[in-house]
């Protein structure tokens, strides 16, 4: 195991290599420029020139990549990743202090998700073509195939303007800081966008994977010999029904950063979604392309956690 997951570290190299080539010419070859916010008419053209030269936008693109990606190994370093264009702080910096919503808001939200989807997953298999798996395998599909950003919106409308129970945006309410009761009430609808879509996606998951579960011959064999209808399910079938169940742990983390994006941007949390929607907006070069890059890395982290984790969930599996 631990050879295999070294030589996969090794493979990841080359290709987050490529991916900050691509990355790299993607974001200087997209229209707009960082300089473009300055172009009023009370600044003349030699200020503008003057802000070029001095973000290096001036130079070659193959030299601006060099200068980048040797700057950019050097995670030891608190300037490694630059400085952000709009308010001159270091990347580094930024990224550490808006990680920690981030995480907070992804791990709650995952959390919900397994509790709940697993569950209803089940549920789905054991009452196949019933009603009750009807509802669910309905409300599934819609909630699968709704687009995440208008799930948010509909949630903000009904949680913060027509119940108002909740707070429309932000991470706390002022005069409340480090209030840990006050966070969760702010989390409540965030977490509720992004878990409700992974409970619909896994809920069909694990329905599927449960119901070939039950058909295997094992199972037969245990009903056959009288075991309670309980206990066959929940000792027999589902600890093999969560074996590809456990595989989307690392296959989910991606999905969740790319949902975390439209999520933190209407709900205004103040996490590494919202940051990088605003850098976009910006052009804020440094940024975009430092987060890009940890998304990048969390992505070839996530297979690699999906693959070990298939391989510990299942012996039969050996690497």
């Amino acid at each position: 195991m631990v050879t295999y997951v070294l030589r996969r570290l090794l493979q990841s190299i080359p290709i987050l290599f490529g991916i900050s080539i691509i990355v790299f010419a993607i974001v200087h070859l997209a229209p707009g420029s960082p300089v473009d916010r300055f172009r009023t008419p009370r600044v003349s053209p030699e200020m503008i020139a003057a802000l070029v030269r001095a973000y290096g936008l001036d130079q070659p693109l193959i030299d601006q990549y060099i200068k980048w990606i040797t700057s950019f190994v050097q995670v030891w370093n608190p300037a490694a990743w630059g400085y952000s264009f709009l308010d001159g702080q270091p990347v580094i910096d930024i990224i550490i202090q808006r990680a920690p919503a981030t995480l907070l808001l992804m791990g709650t939200s995952l959390l919900v998700t397994i509790v709940f989807a697993i569950p209803i997953g089940v549920l789905a298999a054991v009452r196949q073509y019933s009603w009750v798996d009807k509802i669910i395998t309905t409300l599934a599909t819609i909630g699968y195939a709704m687009p995440s950003f208008l799930l948010g919106l509909y949630i903000l409308y009904f949680g913060g303007v027509v119940l108002k129970i909740f707070p429309l945006f932000g991470f706390q309410s002022l005069g409340k800081k480090n209030d840990y009761a006050d966070i969760a009430w702010h989390l409540v609808m965030p977490v509720l966008s992004l878990a409700l879509q992974g409970i619909a996606a896994w809920s069909r998951y694990m329905r599927a994977s449960m119901l070939d579960v039950l058909h295997q011959d094992y199972v037969r064999t245990a009903r056959a010999k009288g075991l309670p209808g309980r206990r066959v399910i929940t000792k027999h079938a589902l600890r093999n029904a969560l074996i590809p169940i456990v595989t989307l742990l690392g296959l989910t983390v991606p999905t969740l950063i790319a949902g975390a994006a439209i999520t933190e941007t209407i709900f205004s949390w103040p996490g590494l979604g919202s940051t990088f929607v605003n850098a976009v907006g910006t052009r804020d070069f440094p940024m975009v392309l430092a987060l890009t890059m940890l998304g990048g890395f969390t992505v070839v982290m996530g297979n690699l956690l999906a693959d070990v984790l298939y391989g510990v969930v299942d012996p039969r599996i050996k690497y």
